[in-house]
């Protein structure tokens, strides 16, 4: 990977229509946004850095209570981009029951918008 970034998080979470949108806290300017797969959107600064990603039906992706985002304890991502693909890695500990629970996610999709090679390590 040519660069790495850092960035710390923030979110919000949707019970009514059980999603979940996670950003970067600077500031930046979007450009465009890619599905990674159904329901699974990154989007992109004017830069071609990973700046948000949203998460549709959150709670059937992760097998849970929709009420359990409301405990989210940590989340990190790592973005890896290749020229020909993006490479997303996502855990989230979860509050379930009193107990900290690992909720790990990944998924890989092809660099069809040729975003530049870079790894972004995200986290809060």
């Amino acid at each position: 990977m040519s660069q790495i970034k850092k960035f710390d998080l923030k979110y919000s979470y949707d019970i009514e229509v059980d999603s979940i949108f996670i950003k970067i806290t600077e500031n930046y300017k979007y450009q465009e946004s890619l599905e990674l797969e159904d329901g699974i959107i990154l989007d992109f600064s004017e830069e071609g850095i990973p700046v948000a990603l949203e998460i549709l039906d959150i709670s059937d992706l992760f097998s849970v209570k929709k009420d359990c985002f409301n405990n989210i304890e940590n989340i990190n991502i790592t973005i890896a981009i290749t020229n020909s693909s993006i490479s997303l890695n996502l855990l989230m500990e979860l509050l379930i029951d009193n107990e900290k629970i690992d909720q790990p996610f990944s998924t890989v999709a092809k660099n069809i918008i040729n975003v530049p090679e870079m790894e972004v390590i995200c986290y809060c």
